[in-house]
């Protein structure tokens, strides 16, 4: 292919080859396949998904996908070759990569893998590279390039905060048509909810959702994550009244949102109504507290004291950032289980929740900006009372 021009694809790799140079890593391989979800290749690439990349530290890419065809229509980079080539097996690849880039088998060089890349895959990578190029050295490390590609994704360009304001804006004209169908006077299925956000979601020009929607009703809101996701039960029964948990994302361009709403329908307990006051407190704390500069265990660890003047604790994370991945870094969690601190740029989600077996669930959730001045709301989820 034609040397590309310079796009902010060219540039991110760029930058990561800088820092491969630095840290004396020749060439860093990223997978994105069914058992390997690796967002950062689409970071890269502007690629969707199902491929291999190949970078060197002098910032030439080559893309090794499954679908050619779907590589020229959206990839930039500077080599496709097609997996069938390499009879879709990733040692057969990295071989035939290092051969077509003329590399010599006495030439001394690293070769770095994803520290999460399955032990056999790299065990049979190791034996094959001995037999063509016995100077060749496999780095596979938790902290490696892929973690530091994972770090530069956390603050987002001015294309990526569009992206990202895009999804806001499909999820908010689902929210909104949501909220009628929730009102409708009928008993309303959490099947019925899941595939309406489906369909909403794509009339508007969204990719899909970002991942399988959560729609709990009052039986099953309990659970942090209903398993299934959504069944045959009810999602709204007039009446039982009770607390659902919906919780879904939009996928637009690759960029995501996450949200979750809580249908409060009916005479509510006093205990359903006392955990939405205090789940509702703990997400005005957290917003009040998303500024730049302050760590996001701080923010986790104010909302769990909320919690905790009650006897009561999130079982799960404040929140996290959002991008190509619907779960990425910084995480809202406790100090010690780290944390970052918050940076114009990022985009996060803050969604504390509470739950308790024979009462039901509550969970408030939103994206949010970090700006240089302090937060923006990007969603607009909330708990809806009926």
């Amino acid at each position: 292919m034609a040397p590309q021009q310079s796009t902010p694809y060219a540039n991110r790799r760029q930058r990561v080859a800088r820092t491969m140079k630095e840290r004396g890593v020749s060439i860093l391989l990223l997978e994105d396949a069914e058992h390997l979800r690796d967002p950062s290749l689409r970071y890269l690439t502007g690629h969707p998904q199902d491929a291999l990349l190949f970078l060197r530290s002098d910032g030439h890419a080559a893309l090794v996908p499954w679908d050619v065809p779907l590589a020229e229509l959206h990839a930039q980079v500077e080599e496709i070759l097609p997996y069938n080539q390499f009879d879709r097996q990733l040692p057969q690849a990295v071989v035939g990569i290092l051969k077509h880039w003329g590399m010599s088998p006495s030439e001394p060089f690293s070769l770095e893998l994803v520290g999460q890349e399955p032990y056999v895959t790299v065990v049979e990578l190791e034996q094959t590279l001995k037999g063509e190029f016995p100077s060749a050295r496999i780095v596979c490390e938790k902290e490696g390039i892929a973690a530091y590609i994972e770090e530069c994704r956390q603050i987002k360009s001015e294309e990526e905060l569009t992206l990202l304001e895009g999804a806001a804006q499909i999820t908010n004209e689902v929210l909104r048509s949501l909220e009628d169908l929730l009102s409708e006077e009928r008993p309303i299925p959490e099947t019925e909810v899941a595939l309406f956000i489906e369909m909403e979601s794509r009339k508007r020009g969204a990719e899909g959702t970002s991942f399988q929607t959560i729609a709990a009703g009052p039986h099953r809101s309990f659970a942090i994550h209903a398993y299934p996701t959504f069944g045959s039960g009810l999602f709204k029964d007039p009446t039982t009244p009770g607390l659902s948990i919906l919780d879904f994302g939009i996928l637009y361009q690759g960029y995501t949102s996450d949200v979750t709403l809580t249908l409060a329908s009916g005479k509510l307990t006093e205990r359903m109504r006392f955990l939405i006051e205090l789940v509702e407190e703990g997400y005005q704390k957290a917003l009040s507290l998303c500024n730049p500069g302050i760590p996001s265990w701080e923010i986790a660890e104010a909302v769990q004291s909320i919690f905790s003047r009650h006897s009561l604790s999130m079982p799960h994370s404040l929140g996290h950032g959002i991008g190509l991945a619907v779960h990425e870094r910084p995480f809202f969690r406790l100090k010690k289980n780290g944390g970052a601190v918050l940076t114009p740029g990022m985009v996060v989600t803050i969604e504390p929740g509470l739950y308790e077996a024979g009462t039901g669930g509550v969970r408030l959730e939103n994206d949010i900006l970090i700006t240089d001045t302090g937060a923006r709301v990007l969603t607009h989820a909330r708990i809806l009372r009926l």
